[in-house]
């Protein structure tokens, strides 16, 4: 029997099915695991974990599958949030949201709040920190907050909705600093020739038809960074949230950047994300913040750092409920779960087995 192909794993996977994960690896993965090197220097040479974000090549379902976005009319960041924040509201259920005190979860949050009393705000001290003249904003509402730190292991209702900022990073190029303060004098250069300057030849015919599936046009460094974080890694980030849609005490949790009107506004609109210094970048993610929270400084010197309250939480639950393994794997019926074998070590034996007796 051949290997399933595994979709997600936790992220307490064991080194051992790590290396059967890696050895498993296609010509795809392996191929992607190179191109990720081009814009990292912390980039894990076996795929398993990758930087700038935590991403496993062998937890991602092929790339192939994912169809290329429609491009939309292009509308206004202004006029896409405040659709994507009356779409939710208009769920009419309970809203969670997950503020972490970045640019995603602060714009999120500020669309939202003039428009539901049935909201509550997480936030952990280091949201403030990130961020701390926002929960000035947040507390004129009169809404409930809670402190995540101290409620962690609560359970949500069935019927709550958890919105959290995951897949923004995804659609705007998740520039880390470390690249911007190495390359940002090229980002605006033909990615053919950053590629050949540092010894990366050999991808440009694969990065080109890579590119090609972009319907809008690939030209400089920042477009092919753009569009491979945007197509590859978004196949990943966008089905993570679903990902706890497994544990029932998460509810049903919605990524507020994933969905076709952001996809496509990022399509046309990826030239805009970037300016002259690192805190330009998104900056038109905070400027469309100021239709409902003024702060100037904010718009002018806050810069993206890496937010983990998600994750945070996903590990702890995971640890406090015991399910070290959950894993998803594609079948011809769509995707299903199975928790194999848990201690002390899994085997390829072992997840067959479990397979099995799904």
């Amino acid at each position: 029997m051949n290997f399933p192909t595994i979709a997600k794993v936790s992220r307490t996977l064991p080194g051992a099915l790590q290396k059967i994960g890696y050895r498993s690896l296609t010509a795809d993965d392996q191929f992607l695991v190179r191109l990720n090197k081009v814009f990292s220097k912390n980039a894990d040479p076996y795929g398993l974990r990758n930087q700038p974000r935590g991403y496993n090549f062998d937890q991602r379902v092929p790339f192939e599958i994912l169809p290329a976005p429609a491009l939309l009319d292009n509308r206004s960041l202004e006029d896409v949030v405040d659709r994507r924040a009356i779409e939710l509201v208009a769920l009419d259920k309970p809203l969670n949201l997950f503020w972490s005190g970045g640019i995603d979860s602060t714009l999120m949050t500020a669309a939202i709040l003039p428009k539901t009393k049935n909201v509550t705000v997480y936030h952990t001290c280091e949201s403030i920190k990130e961020n701390p003249y926002f929960i000035d904003y947040i507390n004129k509402f009169n809404i409930k907050t809670v402190i995540w730190s101290d409620a962690w292991v609560n359970k949500f209702n069935h019927d709550d909705v958890i919105v959290t900022g995951t897949s923004a990073d995804e659609i705007t190029g998740s520039l880390d600093k470390s690249f911007w303060d190495a390359c940002n004098d090229k980002l605006t250069d033909p990615w053919q020739d950053f590629f050949t300057q540092h010894g990366y030849t050999d991808l440009i015919p694969r990065c080109e038809q890579l590119f090609a599936q972009s319907p809008t046009d690939i030209t400089t460094l920042f477009d092919a960074r753009w569009w491979f974080y945007f197509y590859i890694r978004h196949t990943y980030f966008a089905r993570r949230d679903w990902d706890l849609n497994l544990h029932n005490d998460f509810g049903n949790v919605v990524s507020f950047f994933d969905c076709a009107e952001f996809d496509s506004w990022s399509l046309h609109n990826k030239s805009e994300l970037i300016g002259t210094k690192y805190s330009d970048y998104k900056r038109i993610f905070k400027e469309a913040t100021k239709v409902y929270w003024i702060n100037q400084d904010y718009v002018d010197n806050k810069e993206k750092t890496n937010s983990h309250m998600m994750s945070s939480w996903l590990d702890r639950r995971v640890i406090w409920d015991n399910h070290q393994y959950l894993f998803i794997y594609k079948h011809e019926d769509g995707y299903r779960k199975f928790v194999p074998e848990q201690y002390p070590y899994i085997s390829k034996t072992a997840i067959l087995k479990a397979l099995k007796d799904v």
